[in-house]
């Protein structure tokens, strides 16, 4: 398996902007992932309950999760930073969150500190400088410490974080607009067609539905940086037919791409 995952990033920081209201349903959180909303509120909306995040606090989302949000605008358009992982912290570190676990906002948020804020600024400003792997991951540690220190580190790498479905999105996530036939997958995991599709099933899901989910997540990030026609979008996330990509976009979120692209702030 390692050298499925050998190119894999440690971390990944994406920025969603809307300069109107945002109302979507089913976004796959592949990887977990800190969600910091720098100006104006999103509400969550998960089983039963509905709370709020703004700048004063921090969604945590283990991998795996579909969320269900609306990103509503205030005074300023709406503007997150979100930072996904990929690096597993130390066993010690979890035990230590472990120990540690309080009372929060919610079971999937905490308040930001300065401190906290500190250690986010600092790693999404790493990644846009050529930091050596071995740096970066110090940078890394450090973050997940003041996690640990806090009782939340356990909360972001949960038991699916070592799914094989979170390993399939990550190997997906590499280049969503290839073709990627199950035969070709089996062999680069070095598992036949049958263990392949049995492990996704003990996850509760199936071979399409992980690279749908990888590619319709991928669109979205490609929605906020540029503005793009709906085929070229369709091309990026592996999908020859127009029609076909809307169909599914609409599908997953419930809303079209070109609703969607409306509300982005360019």
């Amino acid at each position: 398996m390692d050298k499925v995952m050998l190119n894999e990033p440690m971390f990944r920081v994406q920025t969603y902007s809307g300069q109107s209201d945002q109302h979507l349903r089913n976004v796959h959180i592949y990887a977990p992932s800190i969600i910091w909303v720098k100006s104006g509120v999103k509400t969550v909306f998960q089983e039963s309950e509905q709370f709020d995040i703004d700048a004063h606090s921090w969604l945590l989302t283990s991998a795996n999760q579909g969320l269900n949000f609306i990103n509503k605008t205030t005074e300023d358009n709406f503007y997150s930073i979100q930072i996904c992982f990929f690096l597993a912290p130390p066993k010690e570190m979890l035990e230590e969150s472990q120990s540690n676990e309080s009372t929060r906002l919610h079971t999937h948020a905490v308040t930001v500190s300065s401190l906290l804020a500190y250690g986010f600024t600092f790693l999404t400003d790493t990644n846009t400088q050529k930091l050596s792997s071995k740096t970066q991951q110090f940078h890394l540690l450090a973050l997940y410490q003041q996690l640990a220190e806090l009782g939340v580190l356990h909360v972001l790498f949960s038991p699916t974080f070592t799914s094989f479905q979170n390993e399939l999105s990550a190997y997906f996530s590499k280049d969503p607009a290839e073709p990627y036939h199950l035969e070709t997958v089996c062999d680069d995991f070095s598992m036949s067609r049958a263990t392949l599709i049995r492990r996704l099933q003990r996850d509760g899901t199936n071979f399409r539905t992980v690279l749908s989910n990888v590619r319709m997540t991928h669109a979205l990030s490609l929605m906020q940086e540029k503005r793009q026609t709906q085929l070229d979008l369709a091309l990026q996330c592996g999908y020859q037919s127009e029609s076909r990509f809307s169909q599914r976009f609409h599908q997953q979120f419930g809303m079209t791409p070109k609703q969607y692209m409306k509300t982005v702030a360019y």
